[in-house]
């Protein structure tokens, strides 16, 4: 697990999407103000950037799905000074398992270790961030509330349109199942994977999101008149595009994509009116609801890392480096295991302390804070256990240093024990500063089910 305010990486369990909506809701897309420029590769393991032109040969080999036909075009919804700020927006794609018959996968999973986004941000220079999710099971035009990989990145460039690349490889790479994770079905609702973004930017001045691809069936000239099909082109999988390198069309995606509105006014399916292209390799006269982006992954079997026992319900806000604050678990949900452990990775320094209810909530900016709290009810709170992040930039509590699982705290009532079937959430609060002086922010939220 990375311990750095730029770029964390967590894998969790997948909760089921809700309903798609029929009929999607139009919003109007931003033209590209100017040149998009190649900011260079992000090396995690080492926090160093290559500053070059748009090259991944070291990551891969294999390109497991990509949409860069460059459209013109991006979408200002969810950033701020966009629609719905702070909104989080679901797309769709396919990479396909072993017994797919149309496009022949030669595994059923695939590790990643390289992405590739593309995204304008109007906002101050170096105050760019955004926070990605990954969903090994998808279905179109859905809420998915908690994804199977979490990105969270910031101190991006800004001040303009970009693409940049984040290298995973030593340590930091996800683990995507093919075909949905069950194989193929010839169905879309289960075979699809689904990502997501949200802005995690420090400015927001000026509008910010990610660019739109061209549409995934029209952006080589010969599909129409019988010529290679488009969809995943430029893939291991797929046949090279005919509008030459770097401009391919993701596999399966659709013109429309989910919206989740954290204030609830907005959420739903959105679209920009419908395709139109009438210019081929040349880009569209009407943009087509997808988003520019590409994933890279090895030849070998996934590297997960050792399991996460907790899954993340509920997002963090920037914290005053520019990154999100992040908790984790380690151990087991096994309650006779007695091995349980909360990682909480935040600023330096910084003095914290875990809560937990047994209900989840969610109150945007209590009392001032930076955060949000995702617990509500009878929370307790483990203030005799507080702590320092230190130099390390982290505070941990588990069943070897302060949580007894047959006591765990509440406000009132007296404490209760873990058992199989309860669920438990938890939380860290931390001090933390912004320009206007001293607050408090918090770690994103999480539960466990114990067992």
């Amino acid at each position: 697990m990375l311990r750095s305010s730029l770029f964390t990486v967590s894998a969790i369990a997948l909760m089921a999407g809700a309903a798609a909506q029929n009929s999607p809701q139009t919003l109007k897309a931003e033209k590209v103000p100017g040149a998009i420029k190649h900011a260079g590769i992000y090396h995690v393991s080492t926090g160093t950037w290559t500053r070059t032109g748009g090259a991944v040969a070291n990551f891969g080999p294999d390109t497991i799905y990509s949409n860069t036909a460059e459209s013109g075009y991006f979408s200002s919804a969810g950033g701020a000074g966009g629609f719905a700020p702070g909104s989080i927006n679901f797309d769709e794609g396919q990479v396909p398992s072993s017994t797919n018959p149309n496009n022949a996968g030669n595994r059923d999973e695939y590790n990643v270790n390289c992405i590739l986004i593309g995204y304008c941000d109007l906002g101050a220079a170096g105050t760019g961030g955004w926070e990605l999710g990954f969903y090994t099971n998808y279905q179109p035009c859905t809420l998915n509330a908690a994804p199977d990989a979490l990105v969270a990145t910031g101190a991006l460039p800004a001040n303009g349109c970009w693409t940049v690349s984040f290298d995973l490889s030593g340590g930091n790479e996800f683990c995507l199942g093919a075909d949905g994770g069950n194989g193929f079905d010839n169905d879309q609702a289960l075979d699809s994977f689904g990502w997501s973004y949200r802005y995690n930017g420090t400015d927001g001045s000026g509008a910010a999101g990610f660019l739109l691809a061209s549409d995934p069936q029209s952006t080589d000239p010969n599909y129409a008149t019988g010529g290679l099909p488009s969809d995943g082109t430029n893939t291991y999988y797929g046949p090279v595009s005919l509008c030459g390198a770097g401009v391919a069309s993701g596999l399966t995606t659709d013109d429309f994509w989910w919206l989740e509105d954290p204030a609830g006014a907005s959420s739903g399916c959105y679209f920009f009116g419908g395709y139109s292209n009438n210019n081929g390799c040349g880009g569209p006269s009407n943009p087509y609801a997808s988003w520019y982006f590409e994933l890279q992954a090895d030849t070998g079997s996934c590297n997960q890392g050792p399991t996460d026992p907790c899954v993340s319900y509920c997002n963090s806000n920037p914290n005053s480096t520019g990154g999100l604050s992040t908790l984790t678990c380690a151990g087991s949900a096994v309650v006779a295991n007695n091995d349980f452990t909360l990682n909480a990775a935040i600023p330096t320094n910084s003095f914290g302390f875990f809560i937990t209810s047994q209900t989840a909530g969610f109150i945007m900016n209590p009392a001032g804070s930076a955060g949000n709290i995702c617990v509500s009810g009878n929370i307790g709170r483990y203030q005799q256990n507080a702590a320092s992040s230190g130099a390390a930039g982290l505070i941990s509590l588990g069943t070897a240093n302060g949580i007894n699982l047959a006591a765990i705290r509440t406000a009132q009532g007296g404490p209760y024990a873990a058992a199989a079937g309860i669920r438990t959430h938890w939380q860290l609060w931390h001090r933390d500063s912004s320009p206007q002086g001293p607050t408090s922010n918090f770690t994103n939220g999480v539960y466990v089910d114990w067992q």
